[in-house]
């Protein structure tokens, strides 16, 4: 038990207090404090920043700037709905009263016919000259008209027949009136008669225009209204009708659309709005200091983290920035874009960052930023838990499919597990939430969940494909992917140095193998370690016969210069190696190697042979110009060289002993000989005295563990054989 329980810690990833800032110089702790101070920005930016209308209060009959749904599932009782449906209630024809008199047009129509028959007894009249006649029809008593002269002058220049034709189509024209109005004549129905129907009615007549005028005029001037509202028993039923109104209940589910952009914002929208809190309200300064204090949480815990656990991201300014920055421009972009995603947010591909970060860092940082942005997510999505579940489990797959992307093809499986993480998730909240599960529903509902969740996979794949070279190089990385590019033989320097020192080349590979080793016995990048290797000796094919590696008989050309001369032709290739490098746009990290494999480290041989023929020497004209190793990686190429180097030496000058426990043990070593084992034991600690090891994380535990791999690939390569005495087989 004790022994499992062991094993399980030590699979964790190494915690090494750092002191952070203290262990920090002065010039990286304060670009540290800024690159803190623009990480809080930008999530405080993405958390406060508004879209048009998004914290304005929306104004009844302007169209939504926004789309909006319900955060949560409500139901109420609608002030209102109430309301509009009690004003239809009360407003309802059904509520007025009238007061009805049918004995008025009977009345009315008696009333003209005896105007018409007096007029005809004027007509008639032989006592009458025309004067006293005209004087007659001006001055008839009547309530419901008044005769003008012209009138009158009219009336009398008629003939019989022709009024008498007048006097039949005026009856007519009331009686048709009364009849359109349904014996029922209201204050509408009266100015209709008189603006509309009679006048078309007389154009359908024989009349001439002389007596239409005549017949509208008598008809108008008696008809009357029998038909008027009762406003106390109107009052009565409208208010009876308006109590009559049951309140209203309304549900709005949780998802549903309140209102779209463009659409004409009602007062049932706002009332929606209130009931289920999604009413924009203004940004107050309490909320944006809240926002604020969570911003720097986020910002300072994420950079804790780094410094923890990732110190090679944190410490180094140009790849934190990097970091920062794009975490930093996909919040505020999904700050724009969320709002304007309509019912699916869900397609929002958050999983390329974490591919990216995987591929171009390593997967502990991504999964940290990961839970950074979908934490983020969420808050500005108003809490949303199933969104920030969702995006971080598809960031989750993202970074177990892609961080050790080799091939392309990792990049297309991590966008399947994207799509198939996002689908999962928005299946499991969508069951939680739905209290019964129909076939009809199955189908509205999954496919454009399985759609949106395609386009999400399909969007990570294709966006991370297309920027994570581009961060690598922003950010000083060297991805998997490049690696396996950098390591072909066909690269302009590899080719070069295999053409030109091909005695370093296959020395660059040895290192390689044993870098290798080393790396896979302590969980350091291999990959990395290799192509380093290759790389390392490059300067090298400036002078490549200075150097004893591309030697092969020759005569040796330090013979004739003096030992400072040596030094320095020596000590170039580390310089000539980083100018090659940079030239051939190299990444960083690979440079890194070339100008840390040698360190600070002495030219031994050179320096002797100088004290032996100067009185004064300088060491430093005898050291390499360094720095020394900065991380495992770099200290593991170190000791791969100098192991490498020394021990194919002492092996091709016959000093290497037998390994302890051969049967050779027996006849005894040559002096001055050693085994494998204490050569590279001794090499390790020379090292490590020197001080060469001192800014490398490399702990003594690994350090043994490194020696052991040196050992074991070196013995199927250089194993010592005794000379045993031939025998003669009988």
């Amino acid at each position: 038990m004790n022994i499992t329980r062991r094993r399980w810690h030590a699979s964790f990833p190494r915690f090494r207090p750092l002191h952070p800032i203290q262990a920090l110089s002065t010039r990286i702790r304060f670009t540290l404090y800024l690159e803190v101070l623009l990480l809080m920005v930008g999530i405080w930016a993405a958390l406060t920043l508004s879209l048009p209308g998004q914290y304005d209060q929306l104004e009844v009959g302007v169209p939504s700037p926004i789309s909006i749904w319900a955060p949560a599932e409500v139901a109420y009782t609608s002030e209102v709905l109430t309301a509009e449906r009690q004003a239809q209630a009360e407003n309802s024809p059904d509520n007025l009263v009238y007061v009805y008199n049918p004995t008025i047009p009977v009345q009315q129509r008696q009333s003209l016919v005896a105007l018409l028959d007096t007029v005809t007894s004027v007509r008639v009249d032989p006592s009458l000259t025309r004067q006293k006649r005209l004087a007659t029809l001006v001055a008839l008593p009547n309530a419901a008209l008044q005769i003008s002269e012209a009138q009158a002058d009219l009336m009398l220049t008629l003939d019989d027949a022709s009024w008498e034709q007048l006097r039949a189509q005026t009856v007519g024209l009331y009686d048709r009136a009364i009849e359109r109005s349904d014996y029922a004549v209201d204050e509408r129905a009266l100015i209709q008669l008189r603006e509309r129907w009679l006048t078309y009615w007389l154009a359908t007549t024989s009349l001439s225009p002389t007596q239409r005028d005549l017949a509208k005029f008598f008809t108008e001037s008696f008809l009357r209204v029998n038909r008027t509202l009762d406003e106390a028993a109107t009052a009565l039923r409208r208010t009876e009708a308006h109590n009559s109104v049951p309140p209203q209940s309304v549900r709005v589910l949780e998802g549903e659309r309140i209102v779209s952009a463009g659409e004409i914002v009602t007062p049932e929208i706002i009332e929606k709005l209130q009931r289920t809190g999604a009413m924009p309200r203004p940004l107050g300064w309490p909320d944006i200091a809240g926002r604020g204090l969570l911003a720097a949480l986020m910002a300072g815990g994420f950079i804790a983290y780094a410094l923890a656990f990732e110190p090679q991201v944190a410490t180094q300014p140009r790849s934190l920035l990097v970091v920062i920055l794009i975490i930093d421009a996909t919040l505020i972009l999904a700050r724009l874009g969320l709002p304007l995603a309509d019912l699916w947010p869900y397609a929002f591909p958050l999983a390329t960052v974490a591919i990216v970060f995987a591929v171009v860092f390593n997967g502990r940082l991504a999964m940290a930023a990961a839970a950074l942005m979908a934490t983020a997510i969420g808050v500005m999505e108003n809490n949303a838990l199933p969104l920030a579940v969702t995006m971080f489990a598809s960031c989750v797959v993202a970074v177990l499919a892609a961080h050790s992307a080799d091939k392309l093809r990792t990049f297309l499986l991590a966008g399947v597990g994207v799509a198939a993480a996002v689908f999962v998730s928005e299946v499991s909240f969508w069951l939680i939430d739905s209290p019964a599960v129909l076939t009809v529903s199955l189908t509205v509902v999954l496919i454009p969940m399985l759609l949106f969740a395609g386009m999400n996979g399909a969007l990570s794949t294709i966006l991370s494909l297309g920027v994570f070279n581009v961060v690598s190089r922003a950010a000083g990385q060297v991805t998997p992917l490049q690696l396996m590019e950098l390591a072909h033989p066909s690269r302009p320097l590899l080719r070069k140095l295999i053409r030109e020192a091909p005695g370093t080349y296959y020395h660059s590979v040895a290192v390689g193998n044993l870098a290798e080793a080393a790396a896979e016995a302590v969980d350091a990048d291999a990959l990395l370690l290799r192509v380093a290797a290759y790389y390392h000796d490059i300067g090298k094919t400036i002078r490549p016969y200075f150097f004893t590696d591309n030697q092969m008989g020759r005569e040796n050309v330090h013979n004739d210069l003096d030992p400072v001369t040596s030094a320095q032709i020596i000590v170039d290739h580390v310089r000539e190696g980083v100018k090659m490098a940079r030239a051939a746009g190299l990444p960083p990290r690979i440079i890194d190697f070339i100008s840390t494999h040698h360190g600070t480290g002495l030219i031994k041989h050179f320096y002797q042979q100088a004290l032996q023929q100067q009185d004064t020497v300088r060491e430093e004209d005898f050291r390499y110009p360094g720095p020394r190793p900065q991380t495992r990686e770099q200290a593991i190429l170190m000791l791969a060289d100098s192991v490498e180097a020394t021990v194919r030496s002492k092996a091709q000058n016959g000093k290497l002993a037998p390994a302890s426990g051969d049967d050779a043990r027996a006849s005894g070593a040559a002096a001055g000989t050693q085994t494998l084992d204490d050569l590279v034991q001794a090499i390790i600690d020379a090292r490590v005295r020197e001080g060469e090891l001192d800014n490398s994380p490399l702990t003594m535990r690994e350090l043994t563990q490194i020696k052991q791999a040196f050992v074991i690939s070196l013995q199927s390569i250089y194993h010592p054989r005794v000379d045993y005495t031939p025998t003669t087989v009988r």
